[in-house]
């Protein structure tokens, strides 16, 4: 008999537990479906960064060899920003079409490079300066043709710039550079 009333006893403990459990789970998965909250607007409004103007000059030589030079970036924005470049060299066609052979620098073009901008290892060209808000940079390129004639009759060398720019720290441009300028003396 004692059994018995052990089982009846250890049955109305489990039945009470999860009883229980039930009330309080319930409970809370209610008044977490019926919690309510208010609607906030997002009031930040962000500046438009205006794309910066690619200036460059380019020159056709007696070959019909067509140059590029004194390719330059203006900031169009209303503050200072910082400025990174991607020089892309590729054989197009008249259509747009890319060769998907790619001209080697010193080989099939040669190519001068601005001395106030820095190359690194991620492929960019980085502006030392700030650029201030209606400034002109330095050369990124000063000067680049053609030496070779393209792999594919009707294909000529495309150099294509491509920039980004971030905003300053400030608008008066005593902010830091967010990479390591190197000397080039």
């Amino acid at each position: 008999m004692i059994k018995t009333r052990k089982k009846q006893l250890l049955l109305a403990l489990f039945v009470s537990a999860s009883l229980i459990s039930l009330v309080f789970g319930t409970n809370g998965a209610y008044a977490a479906l019926k919690m309510e909250t208010p609607t906030v607007k997002n009031s930040f409004e962000p500046m438009e960064n205006i794309k910066p103007t690619i200036n460059e000059t380019f020159v056709k030589n007696n070959d019909d060899v067509l140059e590029k030079k004194n390719v330059t970036v203006t900031n169009n924005n209303e503050f200072d920003v910082y400025v990174r470049a991607k020089v892309i060299v590729s054989w197009q066609d008249a259509n747009g079409n890319t060769l998907a052979v790619t001209p080697l620098e010193g080989t099939d073009y040669t190519v001068e490079y601005g001395t106030d901008w820095t190359k690194k290892a991620d492929g960019y060209y980085y502006y030392n300066s700030i650029l201030p808000k209606g400034g002109t940079s330095t050369n990124l390129l000063t000067d680049c043709k053609q030496t070779k004639k393209a792999p594919r009759d009707g294909y000529t060398l495309s150099v294509n710039i491509v920039t980004q720019t971030e905003q300053t720290i400030n608008d008066d441009g005593e902010g830091e550079l967010p990479f390591e300028p190197v000397s080039t003396s």
